[in-house]
């Protein structure tokens, strides 16, 4: 999408296929008020301030196997630098978030050759919580992890997959995205490292 009105269109596009505000937030990879504000564009009578936020399209990566597996060295790279610089510890597994996250954590675990797990953090009402961890992968019961999704935005399914990861005894060393939209630079006190970081600068 490279136009506001292709991402109006989509968040439109998927109001009609039922989601609900969170979830269109998840699937564009934008603030919840972000949403509201686009699927309210163009009605006069409902106006609302634009939202402070930043649409990350990242499309050109992620429909490409070729460049979806270069962002996972680099990742992998960011990793072991990291651990080289004793700001992680070394990870037994590399635990990937379901969705966007799990074709990079993929190729994380390829990079660093260690073996792949998957976390699916749950949503109860508007909130995602400790969920489960996807049993077709390998076990992250008391060993030391490390955790990789796509984009960061709020910090709330990292949370969720840190606090799953817990809940089975599991340590996370560190915590690796692509796009980091927050301010964090750790999440629920563990380290947070990414490849690229935005910050929005507002004027006075």
């Amino acid at each position: 999408m490279r136009s506001l009105e292709q991402l109006i269109g989509k968040a439109q596009e998927l109001k009609s296929r039922g989601l609900t505000t969170q979830e269109i937030s998840e699937e564009l990879k934008v603030q919840t008020d972000t949403v509201v504000w686009l699927l309210l564009r163009g009605k006069e009578r409902l106006r609302k301030p634009t939202p402070i936020d930043i649409f990350v399209d990242w499309s050109q990566i992620g429909s490409s196997v070729r460049r979806l597996s270069l962002a996972g060295w680099a990742l992998a790279d960011l990793a072991r630098e990291s651990i080289k610089n004793e700001e992680f510890e070394q990870p037994d597994v590399v635990v990937a978030v379901e969705g966007s996250g799990l074709v990079l954590g993929m190729s994380v675990a390829e990079q660093l050759e260690k073996p792949l797990a998957s976390v699916r953090p749950q949503r109860v009402a508007d909130k995602k919580l400790s969920g489960a961890i996807n049993p077709s992968f390998a076990s992250i019961d008391n060993k030391k992890v490390l955790i990789v999704d796509a984009v960061l935005m709020e910090g709330e399914t990292v949370t969720a997959a840190v606090q799953t990861a817990r809940g089975v005894r599991a340590k996370p060393t560190g915590i690796v995205v692509l796009v980091n939209k927050s301010n964090y630079d750790s999440v629920d006190g563990v380290p947070l490292k990414a490849l690229i970081q935005l910050f929005t600068i507002a004027k006075a």
